[in-house]
C-alpha cells in the first residue's frame, strides 16, 4: 500500500460529491482519490473537474477502473441495485470497498457481499452516516455510561421533501422500483433502523406500514415502523420523502432520564433527581462526511473491521424486507428465527 490510500470512486452524482469525495478531500496526509468512474459522462466530467482528477484517471466503466493495480480502495456510490454486482467485483479485484447503503435491494444479494467480503478478507464497510455524526455518538456513549438509566423506549424520525426536492439528485432513478428496489424506507428508513440498532442493540421484531400518500410516484413516499428491542425496549420509525419542515432527530427515553438529539440544535439530556432542568450539549459537532471515510481509511491502514460493516449493512436490509413483509401481510414479522 502507499503512503496514503488510494481511493476510486464509482459512481459520480450527488452522493459522491457531497459525501464521499468531500469526506476524502479533506484527508490529505492520510488519502488520495485518483480515480473515478461513471457512465454519465456529465457527472464524471463535473466531480473530476471539481477536484482536479484527470480526465485520463476518469472512466465510463468501473471495470477499467478496477484494472488499476495502484487503486486501495473503492466507494460504490451509484443506483442501489448496483451495489451488490460492482461491490462483489471490487472485493473480488482486491479492493478494500465502502458501499453507500442500503447495501443491497435484497437479503440474497446482501447474503453475497458478505461472503464475498468474508472470502477475499477485504474490508466491506456501508455508508450508514449517521453513525458518524458527533451528536449520535456522544448520545451512544451517554447511553452506555448510564446516563439515563435503562433505556426503554426510542422515537426516531427522519423525513424531508425527497430526492430533487430536498437535495439535487442528479438522475431519476430514486423513482424506479427496480433501480431503487423502495422507496423511503429503504432509502432513509436503513438509516433509521440501523442508528436504532447503534443506540439500543438488537431488534427482534418490526411491524410496518408503508404507503404513498402524497407523491405520484410508484415506490413509497412514507413509511411508519414499530419496532421491539432484543433487550426489551420498544422503539418506533417515522420516515418520509413528502415532509415539508418539521422535527427531526432522535427521542429515548430511559429509567433515569431523557435524551433529545435534535438535529437542528443541541443535545438535550434531562436526569431525575436534577429538578425541572434540562442539560444542553453544544460541542457535538462534526463534519460527518469527513468522520465517516476517515473511519473508513484508519481501518483499512489499521487492518480493522469498521463500525458498520458487511453484517450491519446485512441485518439493515433484512430488517426492511421485514418490514415491507409486515407491510404486506398486516402482521408483526420476527427476527428471532
Amino acid at each position: 500500500m502507499q503512503d496514503k490510500v488510494r481511493i476510486g470512486i464509482i459512481g459520480c452524482g450527488a452522493i459522491a460529491k457531497h459525501t464521499h469525495m468531500h469526506g476524502y478531500s479533506k484527508l490529505n496526509e492520510k488519502a488520495e482519490v485518483v480515480a473515478l468512474a461513471d457512465p454519465l459522462q456529465s457527472n464524471l466530467r463535473a466531480l473530476g473537474a471539481l477536484h482536479s482528477v484527470d480526465t485520463q484517471n476518469q472512466y465510463s466503466t468501473y471495470q477499467e477502473l478496477l484494472r488499476r493495480d495502484d487503486i486501495d480502495a473503492v466507494s460504490i456510490c451509484t443506483p442501489n441495485y448496483l451495489h451488490a454486482p460492482q461491490t462483489i467485483d471490487a472485493l473480488r479485484a482486491g479492493k478494500h470497498v465502502l458501499c453507500e447503503k442500503p447495501m443491497a435491494t435484497n437479503i440474497e444479494a446482501a447474503k453475497a457481499m458478505v461472503q464475498a467480503a468474508e472470502k477475499t478478507d477485504r474490508l466491506l464497510m456501508v455508508g450508514f452516516t449517521h453513525r458518524y455524526m458527533q451528536h449520535n455518538q456522544t448520545a451512544q456513549q451517554l447511553i452506555k455510561q448510564g446516563s439515563i438509566g435503562k433505556p426503554f423506549m426510542m422515537r426516531v424520525r427522519f423525513a424531508h421533501d425527497g430526492p430533487y426536492n430536498s437535495w439535487a439528485a442528479t438522475t431519476d432513478w430514486f423513482f424506479r422500483p427496480e433501480q431503487a428496489g423502495g422507496g423511503a424506507l429503504l432509502d432513509m428508513g436503513i438509516h433509521a433502523l440501523d442508528i436504532c440498532r447503534f443506540m439500543l442493540g438488537d431488534i427482534a421484531q418490526v411491524f410496518g406500514h408503508v404507503g404513498t400518500f402524497v407523491k405520484d410516484i410508484p415506490v413509497e413516499d412514507s413509511a411508519i415502523v414499530s419496532l421491539a428491542f432484543e433487550n426489551d425496549a420498544a422503539g418506533y420509525i417515522e420516515v418520509g420523502w413528502s415532509s415539508k419542515k418539521g422535527v427531526l432527530g432522535l427521542e429515548i427515553y430511559g429509567s433515569e432520564g431523557t435524551l433529545i438529539v435534535d438535529y437542528t440544535t443541541p443535545i438535550r439530556l434531562h436526569q431525575s433527581g436534577a429538578g425541572q432542568e434540562w442539560v444542553e450539549i453544544t460541542d457535538a459537532v462534526n463534519d460527518a462526511a469527513v468522520c465517516e471515510m476517515e473511519h473508513f481509511v484508519d481501518c483499512i491502514v489499521q487492518g480493522v473491521q469498521p463500525s458498520a460493516n458487511q453484517l450491519d449493512g446485512f441485518t439493515a436490509v433484512l430488517l426492511a424486507e421485514a418490514v415491507y413483509q409486515s407491510a404486506q401481510t398486516g402482521s408483526a414479522v420476527s427476527l428471532r428465527d
